[in-house]
């Protein structure tokens, strides 16, 4: 898998998936803006890159505040002239399968990064993307909104049917977009090595 001279935006890439899909691509020649709260942790990730031989970059972004992210955007493109790849990995779910039935604040908050932040993530990135000629956004979000949870969470993650039931790889918002079209399929198999 080669990345040389694309631009990859990784969400909350501080820890985790968002961390190992940041290092991913700059090991593939990507150059990479990882955003998330946590500065140090962002600090990091992006020394690590940068010790290995990557170019990386890190904003520190709430992705609930629309301005932060207008801001991550503009910082990506003003630092390295272009935008290819989103991964918005942005999730602050899970309050039901520990807690028990939803509180209102955790409904907002999850409602608030889990659903609408990744639609001001992809907004914000879409005119770079379509302008890269070959664009590319892939959602990270828990299966819960397809196939629901027994226990404390029987049902669907509200946020996260949300965010899998309208997604770029669907053919019409594709079309829409301006993107290339992607399938479906398991985030197990987007850590796999194979051509964008």
């Amino acid at each position: 898998m080669n990345f040389d001279g694309k631009v990859a935006l990784v969400t909350g890439g501080t820890s985790g998936i968002g961390r190992e899909t940041a290092i991913e691509f700059a090991k593939a020649g990507a150059k990479v803006v990882l955003a998330g709260r946590r500065q140090q942790e962002g600090t990091a990730v992006v020394d690590e890159i940068k010790s290995a031989g990557g170019d990386a970059h890190f904003v520190q972004t709430d992705i609930s505040n629309e301005d932060q992210v207008k801001r991550l955007v503009d910082e990506t493109v003003e630092r390295f002239g272009r935008l290819d790849i989103l991964v918005n990995n942005i999730e602050r779910g899970g309050w039901p399968a520990v807690h028990g039935p939803y509180v209102a604040d955790q409904w907002d908050l999850e409602m608030a990064t889990t659903l609408r932040a990744k639609r001001w993530v992809f907004e914000s990135a879409l005119p770079w993307l379509r302008a890269s000629g070959d664009g590319v956004v892939v959602n990270f979000s828990s299966i819960a909104g397809i196939v629901g949870r027994s226990g404390p969470a029987v049902g669907l993650r509200p946020a996260d049917a949300g965010a899998v039931g309208r997604r770029v790889s669907d053919p019409q918002l594709s079309r829409i977009a301006g993107l290339r079209r992607t399938r479906r399929t398991r985030a197990s198999a987007l850590l796999r090595p194979r051509a964008l």
